[in-house]
């Protein structure tokens, strides 16, 4: 088993913790890892995204356009910015929320994104995480609503061993906010 997921979304968004955990679950299901990152203006809310590879052995992180089999969008628009690393067919695991960058005009956003996406031949699973994370009163654990979404379609791992990759995240009551929030977006 091979396979390789694009993780985007703006600084601030636990994009970079959510790879973590997906590496952990990887590596305890005896899989090879191999992930690397971009978070060039992150602190000041730009873009981030990981590229995540696995498989039984995995040379480098880095994805060619057209090659990822899923993409973790933790915003719409980064969903597009980098959908060119989506192969065909792949899978969008998309939240639904939209924040517009400084300097950019509100009424030329994207609008209907996800089924933009259905249209062109991905498969979308647009949940609203940010929301649901703010029902669970910490915005924090939107990377883990999703990361419970992606469970529900990634080839790799069972329940328990998702759970285990959490508690390797994460400890106390941030591990148990972010059980409860990875199980909200596993549904």
């Amino acid at each position: 088993m091979k396979g390789s997921m694009v993780l985007c979304g703006v600084g601030g968004m636990g994009i970079l913790k959510a790879s973590e955990v997906i590496a952990h679950l990887v590596v305890q299901e005896g899989l090879s890892v191999r992930q690397s990152e971009v978070h060039g203006m992150a602190q000041r809310g730009g873009s981030v995204v990981t590229h995540l590879r696995y498989g039984e052995e995995v040379f480098s992180p880095l994805l060619f356009r057209g090659e990822a089999d899923f993409m973790v969008a933790f915003e719409e628009l980064e969903a597009l910015r980098y959908l060119p690393y989506l192969r065909r067919g792949g899978t969008v695991i998309l939240n639904r929320l939209t924040m517009c960058p400084p300097g950019f005009d509100p009424s030329r956003y994207p609008k209907h994104i996800p089924e933009t996406l259905e249209n062109a031949g991905f498969t979308v699973l647009a949940v609203p995480a940010t929301d649901i994370a703010l029902e669970l009163g910490d915005i924090r654990v939107t990377n883990s609503v999703l990361l419970g979404v992606l469970s529900r379609v990634f080839p790799v791992g069972t329940e328990h061993s998702w759970e285990k990759a959490l508690q390797k995240a994460f400890r106390g009551k941030a591990l148990d906010l972010n059980l409860e929030a990875f199980w909200r977006g596993r549904g």
